[in-house]
């Protein structure tokens, strides 16, 4: 007689275990499937005891992939082959090495092949393809680029092990915190970027980074690019410090990264200007920016300006890359504007100042130099620098564009260039696929201002298009 009867799973998955369901016991069980659930199985008796099994709608809350509620629940990523990470190693050490010079192609290569047995190593690959895509937009404009990276980053999250007793802090940690904050400011999420940048500078503490006596006792290389590392938290600090109101914690470290051999020269020289850059945001900067700008002198506002227009600096920078001067000039011009800002908010501006650095219109002819730059350069060239580079030219035009609103008028040729200047402006921040909503908007608003206060302007009538 045949046997009807079902075949028997020894082991459910987690979820279906928790919930006393039946499970098909396939690598994707049909219940999972069903309600969108995260499938795994692990031998854990404890858990699957009726004692301690949870309600099921706990369970299906707890391992739910999407939730309306959140867009950052993107669908689970499908598996992914090895052969796809391996591609994107290229677009990384052409966009994303030159600015992060801490993980190797060889290392990259090391970590791929160690997916499937290393929780650590699989967790920096999701995050390292996340950010190669992240600044990598502009070669994809069609795809859904967003969705992707989020999915990547949710996978580095979950596949990141947990911080247990005997856990030991390492660099390939560090970086996979680095990268999640990157795509996470990348997605308007700032708390969440700033909460994985703590835990990067956390990880630099406990490997104990700032210490002498550690650093000596490695080879060169290493201890060149630890050091590296430690400026890599610093200038990230910084920034976010700037865009999030967030207090900086690290001091800048006792010197410069040491010469390593096998770094390329051009990244290093690049990197030294970065950081020199980055060092003009020094704490009296950041507790003003964030803190009482009423502090803010006029004396002080003057010397900043003049660290800002360094001659030795303009003529070191323009021996770069395009790439790497794209970064350098425009991350200047926007703490130039920051500056002024400032300035402006402790009422330290005139129409006739003593000192170029406290005139009202200073926005005005910083955004006529920045064009002349940009009109030089490739747009793509400053696409690839992803979020950060979008937040400082954000920044800018909204102050052009506020200057313009808000000063008396001047001649018609004097505002026709200025208009001009924001048109240009307009196209290349409109250019980025991940400018948020609402940076959008706010622009949106202030250019239909401009329009309908200088209708007789043929430039002006551009900017509603």
């Amino acid at each position: 007689m045949e046997d009807h009867r079902r075949h028997r799973v020894h082991k459910a998955c987690d979820a279906c275990g928790r919930r006393k369901v039946r499970c098909n016991g396939e690598q994707r069980c049909q219940q999972c499937e069903h309600l969108g659930l995260v499938c795994t199985y692990t031998d854990n008796r404890l858990a699957r005891s009726r004692k301690h099994a949870l309600r099921r709608g706990e369970v299906i809350s707890k391992h739910k992939i999407e939730t309306p509620s959140n867009p950052l629940l993107a669908p689970a990523l499908s598996p992914v082959s090895t052969s796809y990470f391996e591609s994107l190693v290229p677009e990384y050490m052409h966009l994303v090495y030159p600015f992060n010079p801490i993980m190797t192609e060889d290392e990259l290569h090391d970590a791929i092949s160690k997916m499937e047995s290393d929780r650590e190593s699989a967790a920096f690959v999701y995050a390292f393809a996340a950010a190669t895509i992240d600044l990598a937009q502009s070669n994809h404009p069609t795809s859904s680029a967003s969705t992707h990276i989020t999915q990547l980053i949710n996978q580095a999250i979950a596949t990141q092990p947990p911080m247990l007793l005997g856990f030991r802090p390492s660099i390939l940690r560090t970086m996979t915190n680095i990268f999640i904050q990157m795509c996470f400011m990348s997605l308007g999420q700032y708390d969440l970027g700033f909460v994985y940048l703590r835990e990067a500078i956390t990880m630099i503490h406990l490997l104990r980074i700032e210490d002498k006596t550690v650093l000596g006792s490695l080879h060169l290389t290493e201890r060149a690019r630890r050091q590296r590392l430690y400026w890599l938290c610093f200038i990230h600090e910084r920034f976010i410090s700037i865009v999030h109101f967030s207090p900086a914690t690290l001091s800048p470290n006792v010197s410069f990264p040491e010469a390593d051999p096998n770094l390329p020269p051009g990244i290093s020289q690049g990197w030294t200007q970065v950081i020199k850059t980055f060092l003009i945001f020094e704490p009296t900067f950041i507790n003003l920016w964030i803190g009482d700008r009423s502090q803010v002198s006029a004396k002080w506002v003057e010397q900043k300006y003049r660290e800002l227009d360094d001659a030795r600096w303009e003529l070191e920078v323009s021996m770069l890359s395009e790439t790497q001067q794209a970064d350098l000039v425009i991350t200047r011009q926007w703490m130039r504007t920051l500056l002024w800002q400032m300035a402006m908010s402790n009422w330290l501006l005139s129409s006739h100042p003593l000192c170029p650095s406290l005139s009202l219109e200073l926005p005005l002819r910083l955004s006529g130099q920045l064009r002349q730059f940009l009109t030089k350069i490739s747009q793509n060239t400053i696409r690839v620098h992803g979020s950060s580079i979008l937040t400082k030219l954000v920044e800018i035009i909204n102050t052009i564009a506020d200057v313009v609103i808000h000063l008396p008028q001047a001649t018609l040729e004097q505002t026709t260039s200025r208009i001009g200047d924001i048109v240009f402006m307009k196209r290349v921040v409109f250019s980025f696929h991940n400018l948020q909503q609402v940076s959008k908007d706010i622009l949106t608003e202030k250019f239909c201002l401009i329009s309908d206060r200088f209708p007789g302007i043929e430039a002006a009538c551009q900017l509603t298009v």
